[in-house]
């Protein structure tokens, strides 16, 4: 089972070097850690790796609640899921999966339903429900089909066969 520390190192390998894409919604982006999403690490013009792992942690694992999450393969899906495309949106589509009211928040409902379902099961219709929205965000706006090959790929890492 990774650690919190092995699956920020695989986010931070995953986000790849410092960019400043004017496509990327996000801004200039350092380990994963974009200027849009976290202005004031970005403050002083530059986020250090260690920087980067403190917010991972504080921000897309423990604040999030994704450390509650049993399934190691799981957990981590739900942590990168937040890290590409926001916290709430990975729990509300993990709400939507499982049937609970979706309200964004990893509570008692969430986590009991989580626990009475098949967690590979769940996690691969995450990747199925994450590609699906990527095609989406590709049919608004064709200028991000640059990124589309990436973005495939990262989740049909999580996959479990």
């Amino acid at each position: 089972m990774p650690t919190i520390a092995e699956i920020i190192d695989n986010v931070i390998e995953r986000e790849g070097p410092e960019t400043n894409d004017p496509l990327d919604k996000g801004g200039r982006t350092a380990y994963g850690i974009s200027e849009a999403a976290n202005p004031k690490a970005w403050a002083d013009g530059k986020v250090t790796e260690a920087e980067a792992r403190e917010i991972y942690e504080r921000k897309y694992v423990k604040w999030p609640g994704f450390d509650k999450i049993a399934h190691p393969r799981l957990r981590e899906h739900l942590i990168d899921y937040g890290v590409n495309s926001g916290t709430q949106l990975a729990i509300m589509k993990l709400q939507k999966i499982l049937g609970v009211e979706v309200d964004g928040k990893i509570g008692p409902e969430t986590l009991a339903a989580l626990e009475a379902a098949d967690p590979v099961r769940i996690n691969n219709l995450l990747a199925l429900v994450r590609m699906r929205m990527f095609g989406k965000i590709v049919k608004k706006d064709l200028r991000q089909g640059k990124y589309l090959d990436g973005w495939l790929a990262r989740a049909e890492e999580f996959f479990i066969i």
